[in-house]
């Protein structure tokens, strides 16, 4: 299953909304939106290929969540006896898709931490906590309609919400699937008395399968003396790997790195 999330948070000083504001998004637990300060910024390389025309939107989509959710911070302020010190208001809303295409959703309302507010897409509806917040999210359900939040809540997720998260699955894919080659560095340092680690390090590449070996006088060594530390995700789309070899000092430049990826093979010597 897929599920794409966002969380945004305000804030109000002594009963005045603040105009700083925190958003992220994720992508299946990906971050690949945020800001704290400042702009949107892209987080990870299939984020920041994104077109232009997909962060104009999020940027315009952000600006009108967070100036809503400022206004709603102001009615919650109106309804308190005692608005100093300070306050957050936080939305958190999510699509989720499995295989049957079928959406799911939640968003929820958190004032100071507390749940104030959770609404269900399966439920259409909206519910008010058994918590500390619970008298004032009684408070808003006298000020607010309920039912018309709820429909307006349906209608973002299975019009707006999941629809994106449909495109950005395919631009995914898309981006997965490419190829990028490996940049490759070998390093040395001491080990043990008379030995070196050799490491050659292979980052950023894209699909994961990858060879990454090391040779002695042009043969393959055997992969029992090698330590190898897997292929693991970056976070962003590529991948990353690195194996080490010791070997006795002085006999270095007889050892040399072979990488295979993508149906290219390169060979990188050792620099010390």
């Amino acid at each position: 299953q897929h599920n794409l999330w966002y969380n945004f948070t305000v804030m109000a000083q002594d009963g005045s909304v603040q105009p700083t504001f925190f958003a992220e998004g994720r992508l299946d637990g990906q971050a690949f939106l945020r800001r704290e300060r400042g702009t949107v910024e892209p987080q990870g390389l299939w984020a920041k290929n994104l077109s232009t025309e997909t962060w104009r939107k999020e940027t315009k989509d952000l600006k009108e969540k967070v100036e809503d959710l400022r206004k709603c911070l102001g009615e919650i302020l109106g309804l308190q006896k005692e608005k100093g010190g300070l306050h957050s208001l936080q939305e958190i809303v999510s699509c989720e898709m499995g295989e049957d295409s079928h959406p799911r959703g939640v968003r929820r309302l958190y004032y100071d931490g507390e749940l104030l507010l959770s609404c269900g897409l399966e439920t259409h509806g909206c519910t008010v906590p058994q918590a500390s917040a619970q008298t004032l999210a009684l408070e808003m359900e006298k000020t607010c309609d309920m039912d018309e939040l709820s429909r307006h809540y349906w209608a973002h997720v299975r019009g707006e919400l999941c629809a994106k998260l449909q495109g950005y699955l395919k631009s995914w894919t898309s981006f997965t699937e490419r190829t990028v080659p490996p940049a490759v560095t070998v390093t040395c340092s001491q080990a043990l008395e008379g030995t070196d680690n050799l490491t050659c390090q292979a980052i950023s590449f894209s699909p994961q399968n990858i060879s990454v070996a090391w040779y002695q006088d042009e043969k393959a060594v055997s992969p029992d003396t090698q330590q190898s530390g897997g292929v693991l995700p970056d976070g962003n789309g590529t991948y990353r790997t690195w194996v080490t070899l010791r070997v006795p000092q002085g006999e270095e430049q007889r050892f040399s790195c072979h990488v295979e990826h993508g149906g290219n093979h390169s060979v990188h010597a050792v620099p010390c």
